[in-house]
């Protein structure tokens, strides 16, 4: 209909209407162009908040958990090993185990499939996946320990202590010894994950950019607050 009236126009050369015309033309894409650009924005948005979301609710049970159900019990176990075995008794050696899955859920596995590198910044990108990447490596670490609680130590806690001692008792067999080494060594790592994914949530939660690694400012980004119950 436009087109019609602009060729009348042109005919009968009435240059103003034509410009008009024109303008409206104009007009009309461009207001076409913004509300397509708005709407494709606020998408983006909306996408980035629920990505944000997800990873903020991982990162919180994350850290709550590596803390308080992995980290405080495990030093707790060793030690009351270790005052069990300074009093004269040959306690069985301390193990720990994960109540349900051996690993953590494939959150970013699952985001990967959103078009991240869109929604975050290089760093902040790198950073998140740096963290992923270490946590399943934990996760595998520990799986090899739980086999071998499973096969080497369960199997035998109904027998005398002793089958996990040398033979003149003053220690244990190297290899439980080791598996202990192992589950000091899995609570130290997941204590640190705890404090890395306490400076993701203030990395996404920040509204800036950050060019530091949280690894590499030791888990405490500019402006960070301080642990609780500790001096900045």
């Amino acid at each position: 209909m436009i087109l019609r009236r602009v060729i009348d126009h042109v005919k009968a050369q009435a240059w103003t209407a034509v410009f008009l015309d024109f303008v409206i033309v104009v007009a009309g894409v461009f207001i076409g162009i913004q509300v397509s650009n708005w709407n494709d924005e606020r998408a983006a948005y909306g996408r980035r908040e629920q990505v944000k979301a997800t990873l903020l609710t991982d990162l919180h049970d994350a850290s709550a958990v590596t803390h308080d159900g992995i980290y405080l019990p495990v030093l707790q176990g060793l030690a009351d090993w270790r005052a069990a075995f300074d009093r004269g008794e040959r306690p069985p050696p301390y193990f720990f185990r994960i109540e349900g899955s051996d690993t953590p859920p494939e959150t970013w596995n699952t985001l990967q499939q959103e078009s991240l590198a869109e929604l975050f910044d290089p760093v902040s990108l790198f950073d998140l996946g740096f963290y992923y990447s270490e946590q399943r490596g934990i996760a595998r670490k520990y799986i090899r320990y739980a086999v071998f609680v499973e096969n080497e130590i369960l199997p035998r806690l109904k027998q005398d202590a002793s089958v996990f001692y040398t033979d003149d008792g003053s220690a244990l067999k190297p290899e439980y010894a080791a598996s202990m080494d192992r589950v000091l060594e899995f609570a130290e790592e997941s204590e640190v994950m705890r404090r890395w994914a306490r400076c993701l949530i203030f990395r996404i939660e920040a509204a800036r950019s950050f060019e530091t690694l949280c690894r590499r400012s030791n888990y405490r980004l500019d402006g960070m607050p301080a642990p609780e119950g500790r001096a900045s």
